[in-house]
């Protein structure tokens, strides 16, 4: 008689126990959740169309292929010159190679290079 009080004791216990706690926003910022590490480490490198340049302006819009780096499919978007006389001779409708600062500054284009 005393085997069958102990097991429903035992999970009841468990059953009121507190759930498992997660991380606390502060542990998990800075993480980058699907991203390899190498990503983050230096430039991330694109190809695209430019769609529009404002080399006054700094800006400069792509119509860029998936980027794998940092988990980006394929897009229209602008960006920001890093410096803002990369985007001399640069005109819409080029075929470019360029690089983003790095996959925590992906605003950022750093260089810019006519294919």
């Amino acid at each position: 008689m005393l085997k069958a009080l102990i097991v429903p004791i035992v999970l009841t216990a468990a059953a009121c126990s507190p759930p498992a706690q997660e991380p606390a926003k502060s542990d998990m910022e800075g993480m980058n959740m699907g991203e390899p590490a190498a990503a983050v480490a230096g430039p991330i490198s694109g190809t695209g169309v430019v769609t529009q340049v404002d080399a006054a302006a700094g800006t400069i819009t792509f119509s860029h292929e998936a980027m794998p780096a940092i988990s980006w499919p394929a897009m229209t978007m602008q960006f920001t010159a890093e410096d803002p006389a990369i985007l001399q001779g640069i005109a819409v409708g080029d075929h470019v190679n360029f690089e983003l600062k790095s996959a925590t500054e992906t605003s950022i284009v750093t260089m810019v290079q006519k294919q």
